[in-house]
């Protein structure tokens, strides 16, 4: 799993629900805590998270920005992903494999390919 995954999860639970744990991250991703905790110590060093053990954990600016992006990223390959009519197991497989390499002028054309199916109502 790599600190993409980590960050994005951390952003939407955040949005979602304000207050985060390290079982709140373990239980979305599917991964065990001690799993979580190596990769929020590295975060932290990262300056992409703040993290104390058994406490809260809140996202830097510098994590804020990457979590969002990722998220933007699955976002965009969702949309487009269901206007072609692919299931959302099939979505979020191929979508993990493809939101990290994604670059900026794809994922715009992706944005614009998406706008112009939905209004032709593809």
């Amino acid at each position: 799993m790599e600190q993409e995954d980590y960050l994005e999860t951390i952003y939407d639970l955040l949005k979602e629900k304000g207050d985060i744990r390290i079982s709140d991250i373990a239980e979305v991703l599917n991964v065990s805590k001690p799993s979580v905790t190596q990769m929020m110590q590295r975060l932290e060093k990262e300056e992409c998270i703040l993290y104390e053990p058994y406490a809260r954990i809140k996202l830097t600016e510098k994590g804020y920005k990457k979590g969002k992006s990722v998220a933007q990223r699955h976002k965009v390959l969702a949309e487009f992903f269901t206007i072609l009519g692919i299931s959302k197991h099939v979505q979020e497989k191929d979508i993990h494999g493809i939101e990290h390499s994604l670059s900026e002028t794809t994922l715009k054309k992706l944005k614009e390919v998406s706008a112009f199916l939905k209004k032709k109502r593809f």
